[in-house]
């Protein structure tokens, strides 16, 4: 989803027309997808994970982090993160 989001606002469409509207909000903005779910815990998010994902958005000098979980749990409003 996060991608999906990601694309349509960075989205660049050269019109021959220069219609501004076939453009995302940021178009030509560069993405940059870092993973952290890990598929040793069944991809679930972990601090460390989390904290190396910031430090490489950091070192790319990111201007935008679009974070977004979406996994089921056996305890609703007992998350852990």
């Amino acid at each position: 989803h996060g991608s999906h989001v990601a694309g349509i606002a960075a989205r660049y469409h050269p019109c021959p027309e220069n219609e501004e509207e076939a453009n995302g909000v940021a178009f030509g903005a560069k993405i940059v997808a870092l993973k952290i779910g890990d598929s040793r815990l069944g991809s679930m998010e972990t601090g460390t994970a989390m904290t190396r994902a910031m430090i490489e958005a950091v070192k790319h000098k990111c201007d935008v982090i679009n974070l977004s979980y979406g996994e089921g749990c056996a305890m609703p409003n007992d998350g852990r993160f």
